[in-house]
């Protein structure tokens, strides 16, 4: 025997004995790493959410450890009110293990006061950030950190949809839906459009009806194909036996005719 057919028989007898353990290995891997996905708790958007509130479902119900702090001045807070949630760390959105801790930031009457001293003596133009495809959260950071004043809107189920992520923007537009231009000043108010785990779904949902009605509609049309082909080569076998017959007899009439003058 071959240097290398010992290597191969080996190898395949190697295989057999270790194959096993590692597919058990990987499967109990994937399993643990599914159950853990399981257990993570998914932080709330609790953004305008009083303090008090916010602080008593993260601890409550959701098994989480709430501290609070005061947020610092910031333009995007001129219109909002005392004690209201900004945001927090980890982020809203954030998939967490249970107990973990979560620092929420909220707002006082002198925060909200020096932000308004902010907006009388500042004001920037900026060009628009590109936050689409960013997470929802991190994106309202971003443009509320620029002295934008910011809201959300979650889109309707669509096809463009069915990628996306969680969380994912898919647009920025103003609150008239109008769009925006190359630049923004401090102050004005933007929409952020978004999809969540259930728009996505339903979009999934969409492309499969589709897929499937397409499916049903090549089905038939080769049926009818087929039943067409069959139909006509039936119709050439036909044919085909007619035209031997009527060959066939006058052959048959001459033959009969010979033999009689014989």
């Amino acid at each position: 025997m071959s240097k290398w057919s010992k290597i191969a028989m080996y190898g395949k007898a190697a295989v057999k004995v270790i194959a096993p353990s590692a597919l058990v290995l990987i499967e109990k891997t994937g399993t643990e790493f599914i159950e853990k996905q399981k257990n993570l708790i998914k932080i709330p958007d609790l953004k305008d959410v009083y303090i008090d509130e916010a602080l008593r479902v993260l601890k409550d119900e959701l098994n989480l450890i709430p501290t609070s702090a005061i947020a610092n001045p910031n333009l995007a807070y001129v219109d909002e009110s005392e004690n209201e949630v900004m945001y927090s760390e980890p982020r809203f959105g954030s998939r967490v293990n249970p107990g973990t801790a979560v620092k929420v930031y909220y707002l006082t009457q002198e925060v909200i006061d020096k932000s308004k001293k902010l907006l009388e003596t500042v004001v920037h133009e900026f060009k628009v950030p590109r936050i689409i495809g960013a997470n929802l959260y991190e994106a309202r950071e971003d443009l509320e950190s620029l002295g934008l004043k910011v809201a959300v809107k979650l889109e309707k189920p669509s096809l463009k949809f069915v990628s996306k992520d969680d969380g994912q923007v898919t647009r920025v537009t103003y609150p008239n839906d109008q769009k925006i231009g190359s630049k923004l000043k401090t102050g004005e108010r933007v929409l952020i459009y978004y999809v969540n785990e259930e728009v996505i779904l339903k979009s999934r949902s969409i492309k499969e009806k589709i897929d499937k009605d397409r499916r049903e509609i090549i089905n038939k049309i080769g049926k009818i194909s087929k039943d067409v082909s069959d139909g006509f080569c039936t119709g050439v076998a036909d044919t085909h036996k007619t035209v031997v017959k009527k060959i066939g007899k006058p052959f048959a009439k001459k033959k009969s005719s010979s033999d009689m003058r014989k």
